[in-house]
């Protein structure tokens, strides 16, 4: 058990960091892009485009690290199976989904977006049969027991 403790306060030290690090490239985003437009002679365009992508995802993206969090939190503190975490995985699941809508339509305008949005159409069938799972355990093992 020691050794699923220790990763289990790695994956929440990551999520603050993932959390840190979306906010500082958001803050920082139209200073990079701007370089890399610069240095790569890219379109003029391109940074507006980058940006009307981006800024829409980063909120969702960070409420997706939340639930991640809160996840990590309840599993942390042996609350495991419960119905939390599997609401928590489907809202996981449902921000990933709206990420990948906006970058598959942002791929029409640069295409690597559609590489982005097809990773997140990946990572939304992860989460949502992660909430299955835990849904189905949750029923089995936690608050619904119904033996009492």
């Amino acid at each position: 058990m020691p050794k699923a403790q220790k990763a289990l306060r790695l994956c929440l030290i990551l999520a603050d960091v993932f959390i840190c690090a979306l906010v500082i490239a958001a803050i920082l985003l139209p200073f990079g892009v701007s370089w890399y437009v610069e240095v790569m002679h890219r379109s003029q365009s391109l940074p507006a485009t980058i940006m009307v992508t981006c800024y829409p995802c980063a909120p969702i993206l960070g409420i997706a690290l939340i639930q991640l969090r809160k996840i990590i939190k309840r599993i942390c503190a042996d609350n495991i199976f419960c119905a939390d975490n599997s609401m928590g995985f489907k809202i996981i699941s449902a921000c990933c989904l709206a990420i990948s809508v906006i970058t598959l339509i942002a791929g029409r305008f640069y295409l690597p977006f559609y590489i982005v949005g097809g990773t997140f159409v990946f990572l939304a069938l992860v989460a949502y049969t992660m909430r299955a799972v835990f849904l189905t355990l949750s029923e089995r093992y936690g608050e619904n027991d119904t033996t009492e």
